[in-house]
């Protein structure tokens, strides 16, 4: 934490009260400029040479710069900083998202390029789910988004990762700390009905106008007491809409595997298969679609597509989330005008 942070501030509530900074130059110069206030009548000069002079005298400017300090801190106290002012949009069409996203074991596989470099599909992954996250913002500096976003992981079942939000900040914290966990057995294998009816039971009784579910996975449902198209049915029912993406090469594929002999890591070639055509008919069956993405840029347009079909109208700004933080200010300028007291009336009184 910066010794500044006190003094920061997203926007000033009276303004206007700045325009009393004009007077704190011409405060200084009458002060420093003013003639001694009294003065001493001594007959020879052999008294004078008696009188010590303080060394204070020589910085008789710094109770006039002390006393303008303090009344520029507390012009700015008048001008009622606020902090943590963010602004919140007023929607038309609010619309509720749950994001799925598979993490079983097969999104290791090294089939994905990104930045010049071999990616696994979860990470690219989770580039293009960031990539979307700041397409429902109303600015990229935003923290908070438009429409309530929530996250669900699944491999062998399914669990929420992070609920529906406005506060995109944890959304991205939660994003980053999702991970591949082939250790625990329970998370072997890719439950796709289940993440479906997980995320319909967070959406169901949501009075958003849209609600919209966006699943991606690279396999296909192996675990699970639901099946995808039951689930599917059962979205339909309460109006919530799916986007399927099916990610990766579809076919052959390397995942870099803990070599337990020689140590590191070795590529180990694996079959991952899609199901395209039960990701189609979920897709289908609730008025949504389904993209296939075979590498990086059509998981990111994928992505981008999706957002543009869910598009939500603003109307207003308002505000919201704003602390006053004029103390700091009010208490530095009081103490340096005290200074500015004390210390002329102490140490730098001159005799002229």
């Amino acid at each position: 934490m910066s010794i500044l942070t006190p003094f920061r501030f997203n926007a000033l509530m009276h303004p206007w009260f700045l325009a009393l900074l004009l007077l704190v130059p011409l405060v200084f110069l009458a002060e420093y400029l003013a003639p001694a206030p009294g003065a001493i009548t001594v007959s020879t000069g052999e008294t004078m040479a008696r009188v010590s002079v303080r060394r204070g005298a020589r910085f008789r400017w710094l109770p006039p710069l002390l006393r303008a300090g303090g009344l520029s801190f507390l012009t700015f106290a008048l001008a009622g900083p606020l902090q943590g002012f963010q602004p919140q949009k007023s929607r038309t069409n609010i619309i509720d998202i749950m994001l799925c996203v598979d993490v079983s074991g097969s999104m290791r596989a090294m089939d994905f390029e990104y930045g010049g470099r071999r990616r696994d599909r979860l990470y690219v992954t989770k580039t293009a789910v960031q990539d979307f996250l700041k397409s429902r913002k109303g600015r990229t500096q935003d923290r908070f988004g438009l429409d309530r976003v929530g996250l669900i992981l699944y491999a062998g079942y399914a669990w929420t990762q992070c609920p529906l939000t406005l506060d995109y900040g944890v959304l991205e914290h939660e994003l980053e700390l999702a991970q591949i966990d082939e250790e625990d057995p329970r998370k072997n294998g890719t439950a796709i009905g289940s993440a479906i009816g997980l995320a319909v039971s967070r959406l169901r009784k949501s009075e958003a106008k849209s609600k919209v579910i966006i699943l991606l996975t690279d396999g296909m449902n192996n675990r699970g007491e639901l099946d995808p198209l039951t689930a599917a049915d059962l979205a339909k029912e309460f109006g919530i809409r799916i986007y399927t993406i099916g990610a990766g090469s579809g076919s052959e594929a390397y995942v870099l595997q803990r070599d337990p002999l020689f140590g590191g890591e070795r590529p180990l070639r694996v079959n991952a298969p899609i199901d395209e055509e039960s990701l189609k008919k979920i897709a289908e069956t609730t008025d949504g679609k389904f993209y296939r993405a075979p590498d990086t840029t059509s998981l990111e347009a994928a992505y981008a597509e999706i957002s543009q079909l869910e598009a939500t109208e603003i109307e207003l700004d308002d505000y919201y989330e704003h602390k006053e933080a004029f103390l700091p200010y009010a208490v530095v300028g009081t103490l340096a005008m005290a200074l500015a007291v004390l210390g002329r009336r102490a140490w730098f009184e001159t005799i002229p």
